[in-house]
């Protein structure tokens, strides 16, 4: 799940800098065309205000047109200069626009301040008077090269975000390995245990009488076969398990006659099977043994100090199959639903809490399914269910992958619906 959301995150990021740059491509493109229009425009004005047979169209035109004038040139927000045929400078706004600067005396000295070269922003020719001409030269407007530098300010900025929150991250995943295996090394001794102690008494009475080895010797052997499988558990934790196609009915009974067998005075017990009899889901019965185990061990101590009943149901889906763990204990508050798959987390005094924290691994990361806290109320009980694929999974990677864009499908049919909810609204107000 961690990874699922890793990738994620990473996703959206690479997403979001892709929409940001292209929006303020789009932007400084438009602005870019803008500004080319209106330089055309002033010089159309400068070429009408030459020609202007009335004196106040003529006044007009060099008040609020011509660059000299500050009130017209702070409207104005193109660089530009405008130049003879001898490319004497007549006029610029660069001072007014650019900022206070040395003084522009001819066309060179005014080139560099515009920021531009004439094949990407050419002059404009203007026919001043009949046979005499004059030539605006314009760069890049102050903002579109602030609105440049926008993709790169805004990625250091996500970036810088990133980075703290994959530290947060790797710092908590840190801290709950060290806590799994913590709690996995008291896991091992614990199981570990009890056949030893078994086998320590058996050899002790040994040494005392050895004619007791025939009584002795079907219990040691089951103290043996419990260390193998305690060890065939635990080595199957690191690596990748082997699953083949199970009978799922008679590993969960087993499971629970297992139980009920031993702690028939603590609780009621109830098996529900499926309507189908056979029902076979690629699993590691090893693995999903022992998942049982924990979520049936959990159960058992959640019940209060008279007993309760733990009923462990199996509802056959089209395309899988659900295993519900359901007490009668003391629930689980709603906002510890997820923590309580985390490692380290526990409700009794001298447990170390990795049942759980186990559980979701051998679910989720080995068998492509998934566990969670289907309900619970405080005071009446909880259901924990397990879904497990009918079919072989997929690997790890594609689930992850198509989880990902699941939930970005998701997201853009409700953009999509926010979207055409907007635009009726405008429609229906404007």
């Amino acid at each position: 799940m961690r990874l699922r959301w890793v990738l994620l995150f990473i996703t959206a990021l690479v997403l979001l800098l892709t929409g940001i740059s292209l929006y303020t491509r789009y932007l400084a493109d438009r602005l870019l065309r803008q500004q080319t229009a209106l330089v055309h425009l002033y010089a159309e004005a400068l070429r009408y205000a030459a020609q202007a047979p009335e004196e106040c169209l003529a006044e007009f035109f060099w008040e609020y047109v011509f660059p000299d004038r500050r009130a017209g040139s702070r409207l104005f927000l193109v660089p530009l200069v405008l130049v003879n045929e001898k490319g004497r400078v007549l006029s610029h706004n660069l001072h007014e626009i650019l900022g206070e600067g040395p003084p522009i005396v001819d066309l060179q000295s005014a080139l560099p301040l515009l920021h531009a070269d004439t094949l990407t922003y050419p002059p404009v020719k203007v026919e001043f008077v009949p046979g005499r001409y004059l030539w605006i030269y314009y760069g890049e407007p102050l903002l579109l090269r602030q609105l440049r530098w926008m993709p790169l300010l805004s990625s250091v900025l996500i970036l810088m975000v990133a980075l703290v929150w994959v530290g947060l991250l790797y710092t908590a995943h840190r801290y709950n390995q060290g806590r799994l295996w913590v709690g996995l090394a008291r896991e091992t001794a614990h199981q570990l245990g009890t056949p030893l102690s078994g086998l320590v008494g058996a050899v002790d009475l040994l040494e005392e009488d050895a004619a007791l080895l025939p009584k002795l010797l079907p219990r040691m052997k089951g103290d043996l076969k419990r260390l193998s499988e305690i060890a065939d558990r635990f080595s199957k934790i690191g690596a990748q398990p082997q699953l083949r196609p199970e009978p799922l009915v008679p590993l969960v009974a087993e499971v629970v006659e297992y139980f009920r067998e031993r702690f028939a005075t603590r609780a009621m017990w109830r098996f529900i099977p499926p309507a189908q009899s056979e029902v076979r889901v690629p699993c590691n019965a090893t693995l999903l043994r022992w998942t049982l185990e924990n979520l049936l061990r959990n159960s058992l101590d959640a019940l209060p100090p008279e007993g309760g009943t733990i009923t462990v149901r199996l509802t056959l889906r089209p395309k899988e199959v659900w295993i519900d763990v359901e007490d009668t204990g003391k629930g689980i508050p709603p906002t510890e639903w997820e923590a309580v798959f985390r490692p380290g987390v526990s409700s009794k005094a001298r447990g170390w809490g990795i049942g759980l924290s186990l559980a979701r691994r051998v679910i989720e990361t080995y068998h492509g399914g998934e566990i969670f806290v289907h309900r619970s109320v405080l005071g009446q009980g909880t259901v924990i269910r397990i879904r497990l694929p009918l079919e072989r999974p997929q690997p790890f990677w594609l689930r992850t992958w198509r989880s990902v864009i699941g939930r970005f499908r998701r997201l853009g049919r409700l953009f999509s619906f926010a979207l055409r909810q907007g635009w009726r609204f405008f429609r229906t107000f404007a």
